[in-house]
């Protein structure tokens, strides 16, 4: 296994890939100088979104919005009339987010459209179905339309919440839709039944040809988020035996997955989200944080890890710092 790793691993220092996903990629500077607490890190631009939350019953998630060039982190959901917000998504100019969240005074999961900096309350484009739980929203990549969960099942809509499709599977459960190949297909997280553990799919939306990628029995498997036209990162079990999650490197030719070198096999390493071709921002539980998971910059060549506290301290907390997602807009 160790061995087959750093073949992949050495092979990646000759990729050279491109981020088409609607969160976009950006250039990594010089390593900036050390801060107060003596970390030396890249330094970046862009933005990034994530969640945070005591605990995942709480429902007490707040979403936050952190600015790389200006060092600012602001709380987005403060006097919003929406609890338990997270899972937030960039659309691909990077001015609104789509996310979920549920409505005060409701326990119903809808999908809310903002504008960043706008005065106004998000938009809820999913109130219209009633009871539903409509989940994981996703922009395209061409900022047209969302993909999303609506009660297992996944549809697209516009951006002013108008159905186009509903993109039927065999999974009772297809969850965490991405769009990926030009929003010519879609990578899903799908159970097959109740008691499963899930796998990563990937579906046409021009043929409905489903297709698994990463399919171990016994081994939850999550989370896909695109990368380039070429590959994704998702999250597993490490083994059917060891459920730490690890992320991996996932390609979409059906080539054999790749354990990226920052995971350790006693620690969570889950959520990931490419910033380039070099560097992914995930959530650990790895020891020397401030919470249960905390936020971490990842070389996925070297296995490097940083902090994001060593870019702000308000980012991690004693909560759980999840669900990133970057813009370089």
């Amino acid at each position: 296994m160790n061995n087959h790793i750093v073949k992949y691993v050495f092979g990646l220092f000759f990729l050279v890939v491109l981020m088409s996903d609607a969160c976009s990629r950006s250039a990594v500077k010089p390593l900036a100088p050390a801060d107060s607490t003596g970390v030396t890190q890249p330094a970046l631009s862009g933005r990034l979104l994530f969640h945070s939350y005591s605990c995942y019953s709480c429902n007490d998630s707040k979403l936050y919005l952190y600015d790389f060039a200006a060092r600012t982190l602001s709380v987005l959901s403060n006097g919003w009339a929406i609890s338990n917000t997270m899972n937030a998504h960039f659309s691909p100019g990077g001015k609104s987010i789509v996310f979920m969240g549920t409505p005060q005074a409701s326990d119903n999961w809808d999908v809310f459209i903002w504008r960043i900096g706008s005065a106004t309350q998000p938009v809820n484009l999913t109130s219209k179905f009633g009871i539903s739980r409509d989940e994981d929203p996703k922009f395209s990549t061409d900022g047209s339309k969302i993909i999303f969960k609506q009660n297992g099942q996944m549809k697209e809509m516009d951006t002013l919440g108008n159905i186009l499709n509903s993109i039927s599977v065999a999974q009772r459960e297809a969850s965490m839709p991405y769009y990926v190949k030009g929003d010519t297909s879609v990578l899903y997280s799908g159970n097959e039944a109740t008691g499963t553990t899930a796998d990563i799919y990937r579906v046409s939306l021009i043929t409905g040809f489903v297709h698994p990628l990463s399919s171990l029995a016994s081994v939850e498997e999550y989370y896909p988020i695109a990368r380039d036209d070429t590959s994704f990162l998702f999250t597993r079990w490490y083994s059917s035996a060891n459920h730490n999650d690890q992320v991996y490197m996932g390609y979409l030719n059906g080539k054999i997955s790749l354990r990226l070198p920052f995971n350790e096999s006693d620690q969570n390493y889950s959520d990931a989200f490419p910033v380039n071709h070099q560097y992914v921002i995930l959530s650990s539980t790895r020891p020397g944080g401030k919470g249960s998971y905390d936020l971490y910059l990842a070389d996925i060549l070297t296995g490097e890890r940083w902090s994001l506290s060593s870019y702000h301290a308000g980012i991690n907390s004693t909560g759980n710092e999840l669900g990133a997602c970057y813009s370089s807009k």
